[in-house]
């Protein structure tokens, strides 16, 4: 039995989202485990969920698996460590990670993983159109599902296959009302329910008490384009945590928009927070066509339940639900002034 993490056992992390997230494998454990915990910097061992469900053949174009983590793992063995940013002893600077498991057959294996963490947040105006200042994608952002690398010689950004549903690359830090411009490409679109292909991410949510995992996803505005021919927009709290405090915005009726492969796109994507409301808007287009006058789709929080959490913060990044990569590049991330 052995622990293998996606980005090895030296990383670095900048303050982007409410959670730090190390991802990784277990490979060649005999289930179900007897404990699986995480401690950070010698405080407390957490208990941290692996995932422990076959996937039994299932089509995850347009199924989630039937598992705790709902959309976060895919794979027998996968897990992803969530470190809060604010309640940890997450300390600015080194922090030692150590990982801990114990099988069926009560084989045990422990494991470190040193990383550094730079608590001050991204200012707002962020430039990604040129790839080459940065030798490795945790310079570029942070990836709380899935994994995404650099293609230098292509000066872009791509996640690696088969894509996880979804993956997700936070390039911002949490901030106000901000505009995304980027161009986009959808590399194959046979096996694929959602291609993306960008969020402002509020966060992961998960029930009380913990399961080890917090599988409900939070938007403040996420673009979804569907190969079918759809486009939506979807706002969302703690979306598959399975609680009585979840709810989901989306586009009703949906859009038409028809997207090709290989073709590149050009997207500019807004997320607004103005009077308690929480607005997001986007439009595409063929890059070097002129730009739309109008917005594709706009969509707010209004008709979401009094009562239950919204949100005044969000990280941009790249996301994608399935199916094979998208790649990215030309990203240019500016604070909105409306």
């Amino acid at each position: 039995m052995r622990i293998v993490y996606t980005y090895g056992t030296k990383q670095v992390f900048r303050y982007r989202t409410h959670d730090v997230n190390v991802l990784g494998r277990v490979e060649d454990a005999v289930y179900p485990l007897k404990s699986s915990t995480w401690s950070l910097n010698e405080g407390v061992e957490n208990f941290v969920y692996v995932d422990h469900v076959p996937d039994l053949g299932i089509d995850w174009t347009y199924e989630y698996k039937n598992s705790p983590a709902v959309n976060r793992l895919k794979d027998l063995g996968d897990f992803n460590i969530e470190i809060p940013v604010l309640g940890s002893n997450l300390m600015n600077g080194d922090n030692i990670l150590v990982f801990l498991i114990e099988d069926a057959n009560g084989t045990k294996v422990s494991s470190e993983v040193r990383f550094t963490f730079y608590e001050a947040p991204l200012e707002i105006d962020l430039n990604f159109t040129d790839l080459s200042q940065f030798s490795h994608i945790q310079q570029v952002g942070q990836i709380t599902n899935g994994a995404f690398d650099i293609d230098h010689d292509q000066n872009l950004i791509r996640n690696r296959a088969p894509v996880y549903v979804d993956s997700f690359l936070a390039l911002g830090s949490l901030h106000g009302s901000q505009r995304a411009t980027y161009d986009v490409r959808f590399t194959d679109m046979t096996k694929v329910k959602w291609l993306g292909p960008s969020d402002f991410f509020a966060g992961h949510a998960g029930p009380e008490p913990s399961i080890g995992i917090k599988p409900g996803w939070s938007s403040a505005g996420l673009i979804a384009l569907s190969p079918r021919n759809e486009a939506r927009m979807f706002l969302a709290h703690g979306d598959h945590v399975g609680t009585n405090r979840e709810w989901v915005v989306q586009t009703t009726p949906f859009v038409r928009f028809y997207p090709q492969e290989r073709v590149w796109y050009s997207v500019k994507h807004d997320v607004i927070f103005r009077d308690g409301v929480n607005s997001s808007r986007f439009k595409i287009w063929e890059r070097g066509d002129e730009e739309p006058a109008g917005w594709l789709l706009q969509e707010n929080d209004m008709n979401a339940p009094i009562g239950l959490p919204r949100f005044d913060r969000a990280s941009f990044g790249l996301f994608q639900h399935s199916g094979m990569p998208n790649e990215w590049t030309n990203i240019v991330l500016t604070q909105l002034d409306e």
